[in-house]
């Protein structure tokens, strides 16, 4: 079963294909509320599982957010494995599942952050977020959680010590990144990852692999509040 909307289902078929996964898929599961064409609610499985012998579901982390899917996969019946497809990317990861080792289904693709040109970019990027964050730190003081974390941050980003979005893991084989405030995936490193290993090295290569300044933007906008930590 692949939980996404019509579009990331007919994406993560195509990859399938591309990858020489001969799996018989047996539908998608709907991810809004008034999607009627599809065989079920993802977040009804273990009642649909009496109705449709499935076996493994990938979810798409596009429509779903991350944490969604994790807690999903937490309740999932014993024996039913899980992966993951983030919208936009070349590549699967799984299993989240707790009974099933990793494995993964990707198209090899170079890295863009091992292109000078990206990686002045996101260099351009950190500056750019730090020197206006200081200039303007009376503000954050309102606003930011553990604001005095924050300036250090700032400053540590500002002399290249630290980066604002980088890898969730220290996989050694990605292009090198400074430490991270927040992971690529939304996490603050403060805080502690929830997901296994493998799925983590995964979004590091699709993060590295796929760059765009605009993810981190979006990242820094949506966890504003917690990049003090």
């Amino acid at each position: 079963m692949i939980a996404g909307s019509p579009q990331e289902y007919e994406q993560t078929l195509q990859l399938l294909k591309d990858a020489g996964q001969q799996q018989r898929v047996l539908g998608r599961l709907a991810v809004t509320e008034h999607d009627m064409t599809a065989v079920g609610p993802w977040n009804n499985l273990s009642q649909l599982l009496s109705s449709i012998p499935f076996r493994e579901v990938i979810f798409c982390a596009g429509t779903l957010s991350y944490k969604a899917i994790i807690e999903e996969i937490k309740k999932l019946p014993r024996g039913i494995v899980a992966r993951i497809h983030a919208s936009g990317s070349g590549s699967i990861v799984g299993s989240d599942s707790k009974d099933t080792s990793g494995e993964s289904v990707s198209k090899e693709n170079g890295y863009k952050l091992a292109d000078p040109y990206y990686r002045r970019l996101k260099r351009l990027l950190d500056v750019c977020i730090a020197a206006l964050a200081l200039l303007s730190f009376p503000l954050h003081l309102l606003l930011v959680k553990k604001p005095l974390s924050f300036l250090s941050n700032c400053i540590q980003v500002l002399v290249a010590r630290k980066t604002w979005v980088g890898y969730a893991t220290t996989e050694k084989s990605l292009p090198l990144l400074h430490p991270p405030v927040i992971a690529c995936n939304g996490v603050p490193v403060s805080a502690g990852q929830s997901l296994p290993k493998e799925s983590l090295q995964m979004m590091d290569y699709w993060y590295a692999r796929d760059y765009e300044p605009a993810s981190d933007v979006k990242l820094v906008w949506r966890l504003y509040r917690r990049l003090g930590g």
